[in-house]
């Protein structure tokens, strides 16, 4: 089985591109509500221990109700960091993957396709774009020291070079769902009109009365 991997900023700093359409506490409860959808979407699934990376006690609460293993950053240094940081307590010969907290249409197809075992010994590297085929969205890697992390804006040509650099098998898997994550209001507009009625819509959909968010009003027409 697999091994999976999510790594969840603190609270008080997470999802600043949504600052002018949410206030600190509909942030938190945003990312919370999402974390809440891939973790319920991941139980579904035949996968290993899941990991989430975190120095926010908010964020561990939601993590607990889905026997995740709890991973701790005493001193916080970016996301790839808290990737290197979860992927040090994985034994090097399990499978491992990746999975960004803010992905609340992945279904359990994509990720069980992304997350599909190999044998020990078999290099092998699974990708998932955003949906601007330049970020990364799903990272599986055959073995936890196969790649150093590299998430960023150009991550996902970084990883298709690496993998071939080390000689490792390389599938890009096609995941609509997965490769739309939520950074930016317009996101939250497709979220809104999203026929999926999951937490992180309901929570949206709640606070369209508390915010000034326009998208809401025409996802909810």
């Amino acid at each position: 089985m697999t091994e999976i991997i999510v790594p969840i900023k603190n609270l008080a700093r997470a999802k600043q591109r949504l600052a002018g359409i949410l206030t600190p506490d509909e942030r938190a409860g945003l990312v919370l509500a999402m974390l809440q959808d891939l973790l319920t979407v991941i139980a579904g699934l035949d996968s290993g221990r899941i990991r989430v990376v975190s120095n926010d006690d908010d964020v561990f609460d939601v993590a607990r109700r889905y026997d995740s293993r709890i991973v701790r950053e005493e001193h916080p240094a970016g996301y790839n960091a808290a990737v290197a940081l979860g992927l040090a307590e994985v034994p090097q010969t399990r499978n491992v993957a990746v999975l960004p907290g803010d992905v609340p249409l992945a279904t359990e197809a994509e990720i069980a396709a992304l997350i599909a075992p190999v044998a020990f010994g078999r290099p092998e590297v699974r990708l998932v774009a955003d949906r601007n085929l330049r970020g990364t969205n799903g990272l599986f890697l055959s073995s936890a020291d196969l790649l150093q992390p590299a998430f960023g804006p150009d991550s996902f040509a970084e990883y298709r070079q690496s993998a071939s650099q080390t000689g490792s098998g390389l599938e890009i898997v096609s995941a609509p769902g997965l490769a739309h994550d939520v950074d930016l209001p317009v996101d939250l507009d497709d979220l809104a009109a999203a026929e999926r009625h999951n937490a992180t819509h309901a929570f949206l959909h709640g606070i369209g009365r508390a915010a000034d968010l326009r998208v809401l009003e025409r996802g909810a027409a």
